[in-house]
């Protein structure tokens, strides 16, 4: 039952994120800045609230609008409170991507094509830490692919989580900022300059080093 309860709500972020997906665009948000002000004055616990739906719905959809999302969270909160509710509420729609992919779809992918992938499934459950850090730094594969495969794999949740946490924090620092400077940049590739790109995926690159480190001390063993 509960598999199904899990399903169904992946289908209903899906149908939630489709629907509004239009509606989702940095000049969406900068038309409607006054209305948006005055609602937060208002009703500051329940926008946070809201921010930390739309983050969980968002990030768990193929519907390319995470980002507008997280940058909304540094446009609306300001920059500190905007990159720690744009930590959290990412962190918990991963944990809450995982969870559905985990209990709703591991065993039947485990039964339809383990077999062909086990020796895949193998290094994720000694190395996911490192791969799933990776994938988060560099920003081009999708939170929702790397949730579901997580998920899927057998990596264990406490290496998922510590990847997790590490992984958003610097995406959620250039999300908050650029929601900041919302009314100065008019795209996202504005947010990504050259300088801060080589950064990220220079620890990128240094994150997958233990297992190049770990993969040539067992060759040099068994040699």
């Amino acid at each position: 039952m509960k598999k199904y309860a899990l399903a169904l709500l992946f289908i209903l972020f899906l149908a939630v994120s489709i629907y509004y997906a239009d509606n989702l665009t940095l000049e969406t948000v900068k038309t409607n800045k006054v209305w948006l002000s005055r609602f937060i004055q208002d009703h500051y616990s329940f926008s946070v609230i809201l921010f930390f739906l739309a983050c969980v719905v968002f990030v768990n959809s193929p519907v390319p609008a995470a980002a507008v999302i997280k940058v909304l969270g540094g446009y609306c909160f300001g920059f500190y409170l905007g990159a720690i509710y744009n930590v959290g509420a990412t962190i918990l729609a991963c944990l809450v991507g995982f969870a559905i992919s985990r209990y709703a779809l591991k065993g039947w992918f485990e039964k339809s094509y383990y077999d062909r992938i086990k020796n895949i499934d193998t290094e994720l459950e000694h190395n996911g830490f490192y791969y799933f850090l990776s994938l988060r730094l560099v920003m081009v594969v999708p939170y929702f692919i790397i949730n579901i495969t997580a998920g899927i794999s057998r990596v264990s949740f406490r290496q998922y989580c510590l990847s997790t946490i590490l992984g958003v924090l610097p995406t959620s620092l250039i999300y908050a900022n650029g929601g900041e400077k919302l009314e100065r940049i008019a795209s996202f590739n504005q947010l990504l300059e050259p300088p801060v790109i080589a950064a990220i995926l220079l620890v990128a690159v240094v994150s997958l080093v233990p297992v190049l480190v770990k993969k040539l001390w067992i060759k040099r063993k068994t040699n």
